[in-house]
């Protein structure tokens, strides 16, 4: 299983609001995002289970999960090529992906998004065979 947190494109959102990146709310993104892999994995189900009773209030204002990439690249192209996952990634503040592979071989994606842009809580899903 591979977990892994990324921030690509903060310098900008971050020198644009004048915010602050916290470590303390990467590493529990962190926690979070692998939590949910694994649990996903696990259950060889995608989906959002606990997200507005756990990982909302955790900290985590929007979540992106896949199911059918192999890298971490592929997962991020997914997401980028959906407006809705998109705009998720485009929120701002800390984002932790992670990723843990189910029994059946199948590899869950998981991307947590902290409230460095604010926003309502939401969580988008897509599969790699379904990718826009």
């Amino acid at each position: 299983m591979t977990v892994r947190v990324i921030r690509f494109g903060l310098a900008l959102l971050f020198s644009a609001t004048g915010a602050g990146l916290c470590h303390a709310d990467c590493a529990a993104l962190y926690a979070l995002a692998k939590r949910h892999a694994y649990a996903m994995a696990r259950r060889n189900s995608l989906d959002h289970a606990g997200f507005m009773r756990h990982r909302g209030p955790a900290g985590a204002v929007a979540e992106n999960v896949a199911v059918g990439c192999k890298t971490e690249e592929c997962a991020k192209r997914l997401w980028m090529q959906s407006p809705r996952h998109r705009a998720n990634t485009m929120l701002g503040g800390c984002q932790a992906v992670a990723s843990a592979v189910s029994a059946s071989g199948r590899r869950y994606w998981v991307m947590e998004i902290s409230r460095g842009g604010g926003g309502a809580g939401r969580d988008f899903s897509i599969e790699g065979n379904n990718a826009p």
